[in-house]
Order: C-alpha cells, then sequence, then structure tokens
C-alpha cells in the first residue's frame, strides 16, 4: 500500500523541515516512492513568508509513525 506522511516548515527555515524528513527516513527507514514540496503563501500574512509542505509518498504494510 502507498501511504503519506506530511512535514510543514517555514520558506526561511528549510533546513529544519530537510532534517525533520531524513530524521524521520532514517528512523523509519521507509520505501520511499516520492517527495513532493508545495510553497504557500498567506499574501497578507504577520511572518512575510510561506509555509513549506514536504508531502512523503511511501509503500509499506501498515503507515508509520
Amino acid at each position: 500500500m502507498i501511504f503519506v506522511k506530511t512535514f510543514k516548515g517555514y520558506e526561511d527555515k528549510v533546513q529544519d523541515i530537510d532534517k525533520a524528513v531524513n530524521d524521520w527516513i532514517q528512523a523509519s527507514n521507509p520505501d520511499v516512492v516520492d517527495v513532493k514540496v508545495v510553497l504557500s503563501h498567506e499574501y497578507e500574512g504577520r511572518a512575510k513568508s510561506g509555509d513549506l509542505v514536504y508531502v512523503v509518498l511511501y509503500r509499506a504494510a501498515a503507515p508509520l509513525e
């Protein structure tokens, strides 16, 4: 089966979300099928930066934590 694991971070802190994704991959050892990255901006947002969403598609018998 194919499952999805989602990670959210900020575009100005890419290293933080990269670390979170890499740490999860090392700890869970999933059979990664693909990784998608989406950048979202809220035009009137207070932070003046956007959110990054990483979606990891992986193959497993059951969802991994």
